[in-house]
């Protein structure tokens, strides 16, 4: 079997749910459909088949498959299992957005709306560089940091892990040396770890790269 590329995607929850089957239990698997049902807040639980469906999407286009017959596998703590093809899955979600990655390497994104920056003041002494202070960074930036750390522990443990956020030290590099992308849109901050290519289009974003110092 020939690996699929790396795909990434972004898109708004209200238009992925548009696009998904009305009866969301047709194409869940069993374990999915207990989860969603367990999602007592509307927003959550949409945003939620909002990404399962957004993975089907991605993985009928990969595989030349009826979206609604891929097959995911709910983990505890963990992205949901492709079934029966060889590749990661990595979900994220904030506000309005949802962002689903799928490839045949190690990968992990994640996605925050901007204007979060606030609440992150608890964790800035977790997010700053070494020559850094806290206070030095203003609230977007803190949550570019956010975003970059969390996609990285994502990528290497397959959850986002907030306890591992002050062992990870970042440095702007050279596109050919980065290990992740951050793409930013006057919505949100997208950052994306993988050793694999991808190609994403977001009119607009401004693009970042970033390498981890040993």
């Amino acid at each position: 079997m020939k690996l699929p590329v790396t795909s990434v995607a972004v898109a708004a929850v209200a238009d992925v749910l548009a696009q998904a089957p009305a009866a969301p239990e047709s194409w869940l698997s069993p374990g999915e459909w207990a989860r969603a049902q367990r999602l007592r807040v509307p927003s959550r639980h949409r945003q939620y088949l909002a990404g399962h469906w957004l993975a089907r999407l991605q993985l009928g286009r990969l595989l030349d498959r009826d979206p609604a017959e891929c097959v995911l596998i709910e983990r505890e703590h963990l992205p949901p299992q492709v079934l029966d093809a060889p590749l990661q899955l990595s979900l994220s979600h904030s506000g309005n957005w949802i962002a689903c990655a799928l490839s045949p390497a190690a990968i992990g994104i994640d996605l925050e709306e901007r204007g979060r920056g606030p609440q992150l003041r608890t964790f800035a002494h977790l997010l700053v560089a070494e020559e850094e202070s806290p206070g030095e960074l203003d609230d977007d930036t803190l949550l570019q940091r956010w975003v970059l750390k969390e996609a990285l522990i994502k990528r290497d443990c397959g959850s986002a892990l907030p306890q591992y956020l002050a062992s990870i030290l970042l440095q702007p590099c050279r596109q050919d040396d980065a290990e992740i992308e951050l793409l930013s849109t006057t919505s949100f901050h997208l950052a994306v770890a993988c050793a694999a290519p991808f190609d994403l289009e977001l009119s607009g974003a401004q693009r970042q790269h970033w390498r981890v110092l040993p």
